[in-house]
């Protein structure tokens, strides 16, 4: 990778303003940003500021006077830095505010600590190819000295934030060796961006006074199809909708995976897997935190390839982990039979008849019942089983798992009942569904 690691630190004591010199970590930034023109600071894992600004654009200044929008910043701030502790390199992205910076993660192994920024600026080119870290309303846009100071704003190539990018991470290193616990840059081999080919055992100070000819490349957080809409995904996730955000996956999986026999890589699922954390990010940087572990906590435990059944389990249980962080938790007294939904769509196991259901609101199994239909058109256990038979269908099309295997897992009691209800609810055998969904689709 190539951002700024800390070594030789207890991981107990990580914080990032007891492991590094800052009154030296100022000059160099203010020094860097003195030289360049562009706008710097250094930011802890939650995006709240290590070291002072150093010229920071008047648009930017005037905007964090504002507590709401300072809050979008920081949390842009710390989104930032951990695309760029996942990436393992520079990151260069639009902010919330739609001007472009980049990032430069700092790490202690695989804990996360901070992240030097830099940019403040336009795009002479290609801007609109970046993705916007968060959305916010942005009323502020209609105000006339808003306008004024945007038309300030530097207006640059993306080289020159490449060049900026590699600048720093070579100064922090050079600068900062000496002290017991050292910046250092590592770099590894890989396709994208044409990343330094050194040994991985290698660690390297500063790797471009080595000799090194290619810069640290900048990673563009680009639109690439297909792509989760983060803001649909957002509002169902404020609005405890569960259901929806698992047919924004599936609709997203049908497009990464249209055949039902392909199998991909699991790094095309870093997309996905980002889209959670910068929606994370926005709900609030403990939970950034929390789906940053999961997260990187998976891609560190990764081989094979995956088909699209281990795929969608893959990314629905990241998307209910998310859920079940940000959803508060509610008393008995205060769920509702769309609390209940939200619980069958995580699980159509959880709850398989009535009288489990109504326990679970605290409710007569009659009173229950009739709640129920009044809400959904449908009697609990149609329901209950129909979800129940959309999971199988998934199995059934996107495994090679024997039938009786997944009346077991789906819990169909006796075994021979799942093949009755199946023909009975979709017309035809489990057997010959899976006949004609992996016949016709290879």
């Amino acid at each position: 990778m190539s951002n700024i690691t800390l070594w030789d630190a207890d991981p107990g004591t990580a914080d990032l303003r007891g492991l590094v010199d800052l009154d030296k970590l100022q000059r160099i930034q203010d020094e860097f940003a003195a030289e360049t023109g562009l706008a710097m600071i250094t930011v802890d894992s939650f995006g709240a500021p290590v070291t002072e600004a150093s010229r920071f654009s008047t648009l930017c200044q005037f905007l964090r006077r504002d507590p709401a929008i300072r809050k979008l910043c920081y949390s842009c701030d710390a989104h930032g830095g951990f695309h760029s502790s996942l990436e393992g390199k520079p990151v260069v992205y639009q902010c919330h505010a739609g001007l472009v910076d980049f990032s430069v993660s700092i790490t202690m192994g695989t804990q996360f600590l901070g992240a030097v920024l830099a940019g403040q600026v336009l795009l002479t080119e290609g801007q609109e190819g970046l993705q916007r870290m968060l959305t916010s309303r942005q009323e502020w846009r209609d105000d006339p000295h808003v306008a004024e100071l945007s038309g300030g704003l530097q207006v640059v190539d993306l080289q020159r934030l490449h060049s900026a990018a590699d600048a720093i991470v070579a100064l922090c290193n050079d600068a900062l060796r000496q002290r017991s616990t050292t910046f250092l840059a590592k770099a590894s081999t890989g396709p994208y961006l044409g990343r330094l080919p050194v040994d991985p055992g290698n660690l390297a100070v500063a790797p471009l006074l080595q000799g090194r000819t290619k810069p640290l490349p900048l990673v563009p957080l680009g639109k690439r199809p297909p792509r989760l809409d983060a803001g649909e995904l957002a509002e169902n996730l404020r609005s405890r909708n569960v259901a929806g955000n698992l047919e924004l996956l599936g609709s997203y999986l049908d497009q990464l995976q249209p055949r039902w026999s392909q199998k991909i890589p699991r790094e095309d699922l870093h997309d996905f897997e980002d889209v959670l954390i910068g929606v994370a990010t926005s709900e609030g940087v403990g939970y950034a935190r929390e789906m940053t572990v999961e997260v990187m906590g998976g891609r560190g435990h990764r081989r094979s390839a995956m088909n699209r059944y281990e795929s969608q389990v893959h990314c629905e249980r990241l998307l209910i982990r998310l859920h079940d962080l940000v959803e508060p938790k509610l008393a008995v007294k205060d769920r509702t039979i769309a609390t209940l939904l939200n619980e069958i769509e995580k699980d159509p196991t959880a709850f398989l008849t009535v009288n489990q259901a109504a326990s679970y609101l605290a409710l007569s199994e009659s009173h229950f019942a009739r709640q129920f239909k009044q809400h959904t058109g449908l009697s609990y256990n149609t329901y209950i089983t129909g979800k129940r038979l959309e999971r199988a269908k998934l199995m059934l099309a996107h495994t090679d798992k024997p039938v009786l295997r997944i009346a077991s897992e789906l819990e169909f009691q006796p075994v021979n009942y799942f093949s009755r209800t199946f023909k009975k609810h979709v017309g035809i055998t489990p057997s010959q569904y899976r006949d004609q969904h992996t016949g016709s689709n290879q």
